[in-house]
C-alpha cells in the first residue's frame, strides 16, 4: 500500500522504507548495486530485521531516556539502515546509537553557540559524508517527538531544525530524488511533460516565478528540458545566471542531450561567457558541447527582428532611451512556435542591446505577457 504523510508506527515505517528501497535500487548505478550484493538486491530491502521490545527497552535503559516514538518505531521496523540519502550511508542500531558527547566529544567543544545543544543530542547516523544526524531530547513536541538536526562540515553550523526524525528522513529522501533527477535518473518521471507545458504557458503569461516552479518540478522528474527552461527564465530574474548555466546545464549531459548542443551554444553560452571568459570556461563549453553544433535555433520572428534592428540603430547612435523604447514596445508582441523558446534571450546576449538590459528591465521582460498565448 502507498503511504501518505510521515511514518509514525512501525508498520508505516516498513511501507515507507520499502518504497524508499525500491526507489534507490531503481536509480542506483552499477557499482553501488554490486556493493549491495545479490541477496539485498533480490530482497529489495535496504534495512535489517526490526528491533524487538527487549532490545528497545535495553537501549532506553542504557541511554536513560525513552526514545521519541517515531524514531523508536523506525528501529522496530528496521534496526539500522543502508543508504538513507545522498550523504548518509548507514544508520546506527540499538547496539551503537548514543549521545554525541560520548561518541564524538570534539564536536561538542567547538567554542560556539551550538556547543550546549550538540552536547545533549543523540547521534543516530553512522557512516556518512562528514555529517551527523542528531535528535534533541530538550526540544519535544506535544506528541513526544524530538527535534532533529544535521551537522555537516559544509554548514556554518547546525542545519535547519526539523520537527522530528521522520521529517528529517523525508527531507533527505527529497534531496536524494532531486540529486538523482539532476543527473537524469528520475525516481518518478511521470508528469514531466505536463509540467513543462504548464510552465511554458505561465512563462508566456508573464508568471515567471510560477513558470520556474513548474520547470524545476519537471527537472526533479529527470526532465533535461525542464532543467534548461528553469535556467532560461532564471537568467532574466537572478544575477547568478552564469553559475546556473555552468552547474545546471553544462555540467549535465542529459540536459544538453534533451535540448541540443546547438541550442545551448546559441542561447546560453554567450550569456555564460559574459561572466566567465577564462580558458577553463572555454574548456567546459567544449567538453559539454563538443566542437560541432547541431541544428540551429529558429530565428526571431520577422516583426521582432525588425524592431531589434531599429533598436540597434538607436543604440549605435547613443540614443539608448529610444532604443529601449523600441524594445519595450516589441516585447509584448514577441512569440515563438518553438516549444523550447519562452523568452527573447537575445536581449541578454546581443552585444549592442544587452547593455540596455538592467536587472530591473530583465525582470520586466520576464514578467510581461508575450505573444498570442497569454
Amino acid at each position: 500500500m502507498a503511504l501518505t504523510g510521515r511514518p509514525q508506527t512501525a508498520e508505516q515505517w516498513r511501507v515507507y522504507l520499502a518504497g524508499y528501497s525500491a526507489d534507490f535500487l531503481r536509480v542506483a548505478d552499477a557499482d553501488r548495486l554490486h556493493q549491495l550484493g545479490k541477496e539485498r538486491r533480490a530482497s529489495g530491502w535496504l534495512g535489517f530485521a526490526g528491533a524487538g521490545e527487549d532490545a528497545l527497552a535495553a537501549v532506553e535503559e542504557r541511554l536513560g531516556v525513552s526514545l521519541p516514538p517515531g524514531y523508536r518505531a523506525f528501529l522496530e521496523a528496521s534496526d539500522g539502515w543502508l543508504e538513507m540519502g545522498p550523504f548518509v550511508w548507514t544508520m546506527r542500531t540499538t547496539a551503537d546509537v548514543g549521545w554525541l558527547r560520548d561518541i564524538e566529544p570534539g564536536l561538542c567543544d567547538a567554542g560556539d553557540e551550538d556547543d550546549e545543544l550538540m552536547a545533549r543530542t543523540l547521534l543516530v547516523s553512522a557512516d556518512a559524508d562528514a555529517c551527523y544526524w542528531l535528535l534533541d531530547p530538550a526540544d519535544v513536541s506535544d506528541s513526544g517527538e524530538w527535534a532533529a538536526y544535521v551537522w555537516a562540515s559544509w554548514y556554518p553550523g547546525l542545519s535547519d531544525r526539523f520537527d522530528s526524525f521522520a521529517d528529517l528522513v523525508a527531507a533527505e529522501r527529497e534531496s536524494f530524488e532531486e540529486l538523482n533527477a539532476r543527473e537524469g535518473r528520475a525516481v518518478e518521471p511521470a508528469g514531466a511533460a505536463e509540467l513543462i507545458a504548464e510552465g511554458r504557458r505561465m512563462a508566456l503569461r508573464g508568471d515567471a516565478e510560477g513558470a520556474v516552479e513548474r520547470f524545476e518540478a519537471a527537472a526533479r522528474k529527470g526532465s533535461g528540458a525542464g532543467q534548461y527552461l528553469a535556467v532560461v527564465v532564471g537568467a532574466f530574474l537572478r544575477p547568478d545566471a552564469h553559475h546556473r548555466i555552468r552547474n545546471d546545464v553544462l555540467a549535465h549531459p542529459h540536459v544538453v542531450e534533451a535540448v541540443g548542443a546547438g541550442r545551448v551554444r546559441a542561447e546560453l553560452v554567450p550569456l555564460f561567457l559574459q561572466r566567465e571568459s577564462g580558458a577553463w570556461a572555454w574548456r567546459m563549453v567544449t567538453q559539454a558541447l563538443g566542437e560541432a553544433s547541431d541544428a540551429p535555433v529558429p530565428p526571431e520572428p520577422p516583426e521582432f527582428a525588425a524592431a531589434l534592428e531599429q533598436a540597434r540603430e538607436f543604440a549605435r547612435r547613443g540614443d539608448t532611451e529610444a532604443a529601449w523604447s523600441v524594445v519595450a514596445a516589441a516585447v509584448p508582441r514577441w512569440h515563438s512556435d518553438d516549444p523550447l523558446c519562452i523568452a527573447p534571450l537575445t536581449l541578454l546576449t546581443d552585444p549592442v542591446l544587452s547593455p540596455l538590459i538592467t536587472p530591473q528591465r530583465a525582470a520586466w521582460i520576464a514578467t510581461t505577457p508575450r505573444g498570442d498565448d497569454h
